[in-house]
């Protein structure tokens, strides 16, 4: 099942589609790069359990220190497609997610769009994803 949500996933990001939740048409999701986004759900997946339909990470900026923005992530799954909540979920490495989705700052306009302060993004186990960026927490 995971080869197919991997497969799906893959051509979802070539060509272009990302399902958004919150009514954003997909020309308005945020461009990614298909191995950054491929690498955190690669991350995520080896903590789901097999009955999984959305799972997803939050980034949070916890401040400035010494220039240097500082983030924290956080880990969700949940069974059904409507559950908003979610159960907590362990990935391979909450600072190398929380770094790549940092790193998809690159594919935002420059200026005030890179400053967000909470990042996101959402797989559903059809292989469809949403990233959303929140700017004012």
């Amino acid at each position: 099942m995971l080869k197919r949500i991997f497969v799906s996933l893959l051509a979802a990001l070539w060509l272009g589609v990302a399902a958004a939740a919150d009514g954003q048409k997909a020309d308005e999701q945020p461009k990614v790069d298909p191995k950054i986004v491929q690498d955190i759900f690669n991350c995520m997946a080896a903590g789901l359990p097999k009955d999984w339909k959305r799972t997803w990470v939050v980034v949070t900026e916890l401040g400035v220190e010494g220039g240097t923005r500082r983030f924290e992530a956080d880990f969700f799954y949940a069974g059904r497609a409507d559950d908003l909540v979610g159960k907590p979920l362990q990935p391979c490495s909450k600072e190398d997610v929380a770094k790549n989705v940092y790193s998809l700052n690159q594919f935002l306009p420059a200026g005030e769009k890179r400053l967000w302060k909470q990042a996101t993004l959402v797989f559903n186990s059809d292989g469809s994803f949403n990233l959303k960026y929140d700017y004012d927490k």
